[in-house]
């Protein structure tokens, strides 16, 4: 690829000829002549009129809309790992800075290759947790874009991995992608390459933290947004980016309708537990067991046993320190089938009566003792759900219990 050379002093140019340059300087001695090569001549000529190309790069792009990301991935052989660096720029211009080291051994044998993928996934989820609709990402690898776009074959094991989890991000978060060439001018490449190599030979990595997952389609958001509301009454809500953000001791689930997709992210675990319940409701079970195992990256062995249980049980793995949210799908396992067993599609409070010695089921039923075990249990882990501090061995034996009052009824 074809340098352009520019020289700044008394007279400007610009030559595409390294030798005609070093002419051109060696016979101008003494006129204080600035040069510097550039990949394209737009910046070869900002460079002359003393503009900041890469500033004014940055400024269009935010100005029509896109959050921007600048990645870059790195490798080295003797350490057997690879890395990478991504600044990523908010609309408003403030930069988050990520890194981080991987050695999957599947993908080595693509040296940089493997950080690369990593940086540019990881700024795709930097903007779908965060509600942005549009990124645009600099890149100097050219495959980033080419699998993405389906140009290129996916058959490698790095690019098939790249495209399952590029996929995840389909419909909520459209991405552009702009391939520069590596170790340029521009101070964000030389920041993320940085950044890169310091998570690999330092061991200095900055992670992006947040979890979320997508549903297909938006149709079903203002119901999505009601059905969050009564099951978390406490929970203060509000309109952000064009969606909904439910706060609720310190954690937040923000609901994003957006291209054919909607995005459900949060920065906690309770809430976004509590929105897969939604789920569960209103989908199949072959969707929802699709969604979770999409989204999160795990399998499910049988079908034909897939339930809240099940669930509960999958998102042990999932979660780290308090285990508790795990248990809200126990307990919607526990209301559906005492709504099942009353007949009722609504709410079951009114159906049972708090008095000194537990509730009391209000109508009769052949079920009647079995019931009113089933909903003192639903009743004093679902009215403190929110505050629940438990141990995995805890949760663990709770959803066995859980499971236990439910084959009872």
């Amino acid at each position: 690829m074809s340098k352009f050379y520019a020289v700044k002093g008394k007279e400007n140019k610009i030559f595409t000829d390294w030798n005609e340059c070093q002419a051109f300087i060696s016979d101008n001695k003494g006129n204080g002549n600035k040069y510097k090569s550039f990949h394209t001549e737009e910046e070869a000529i900002a460079f002359l009129e003393g503009r900041d190309y890469y500033a004014e790069r940055l400024a269009s792009d935010l100005s029509q809309g896109f959050v921007v990301a600048f990645t870059d991935g790195s490798f080295e052989e003797g350490e057997n790992k690879y890395s990478y660096g991504v600044v990523a720029v908010s609309p408003d211009g403030s930069e988050m800075y990520f890194s981080g080291v991987g050695n999957d051994q599947r993908f080595l044998s693509t040296r940089n290759v493997a950080g690369e993928v990593e940086g540019v996934l990881t700024a795709i989820k930097w903007a779908f947790l965060n509600g942005y609709k549009k990124i645009k990402i600099y890149h100097d690898y050219e495959g980033l874009s080419a699998w993405a776009n389906g140009e290129w074959n996916a058959g490698s094991p790095v690019s098939v991995y790249y495209v399952k989890q590029f996929q995840k991000y389909k419909g909520v978060v459209d991405v552009l992608f702009q391939k520069v060439q590596g170790h340029s001018n521009d101070k964000y490449n030389e920041i993320v390459d940085s950044l890169a190599k310091q998570a690999l030979f330092e061991g200095k990595t900055i992670s992006l933290n947040g979890i979320g997952y997508k549903i297909n389609g938006t149709t079903f958001y203002n119901d999505f947004i009601s059905w969050i509301n009564k099951k978390a009454p406490k929970a203060k809500y509000s309109d952000r980016l064009n969606g909904t953000v439910f706060e609720l001791n310190g954690e937040k689930l923000c609901i994003y309708p957006r291209f054919t997709a909607t995005s459900v992210v949060s920065n906690g675990a309770f809430l976004l537990c509590l929105s897969l319940c939604y789920c569960l409701e209103k989908e199949t079970k072959t969707a929802v067991n699709r969604l979770i195992e999409r989204c999160f990256d795990v399998e499910f062995d049988n079908l034909d046993n897939f339930d809240g249980f099940s669930i509960a049980k999958k998102f042990l793995e999932i979660l780290k320190d308090n285990f508790a949210p795990a248990l809200i799908f126990a307990l919607y396992e526990i209301e559906e089938k005492i709504k099942k067993r009353l007949d009722e599609k609504q709410k079951i409070s009114p159906y049972f009566e708090k008095t000194e010695k537990g509730f009391l089921l209000k109508v009769p039923h052949e079920k009647k003792a079995e019931l009113e075990k089933a909903y003192a249990f639903f009743y004093e882990y679902r009215t403190n759900y929110f505050n629940l501090q438990l141990t995995l061995n805890s949760v663990s034996c709770l959803i066995d219990k859980a499971e236990e009052i439910v084959k009872a009824l």
